[in-house]
């Protein structure tokens, strides 16, 4: 029994940490973090068109648009854009 609890308890953990490092990863892209302004809110602007791919998602384009956590944008097709920008263009970026 105690072997049993031993490898159940490892199973748990390795699980645990193969998706930690899966949420880490974000998906292949071509965003340009120069394009988006963090606002003194928290959302993301951006203001000129810029165009960009986010996984399969190729060709997305934007302009003056507020990108706010969750979006529900029909474009995003359930990628959470606010969480890319801010995983990849930093959080805390004015």
């Amino acid at each position: 029994m105690p072997l049993l609890a031993l490898i159940a308890s490892c199973v748990v953990l390795i699980s645990s940490f193969v998706l930690a490092q899966a949420d880490k990863e974000l998906p292949p892209n071509t965003i340009d973090c120069a394009a988006f302004k963090k606002t003194p809110n928290g959302n993301w602007y951006v203001g000129p068109r810029t165009t960009f791919d986010v996984g399969p998602l190729k060709a997305i384009g934007l302009a003056n648009y507020l990108v706010v956590p969750h979006d529900t944008n029909a474009s995003f097709r359930g990628v959470d854009l606010f969480d890319i920008l801010e995983r990849k263009c930093g959080g805390s970026r004015p």
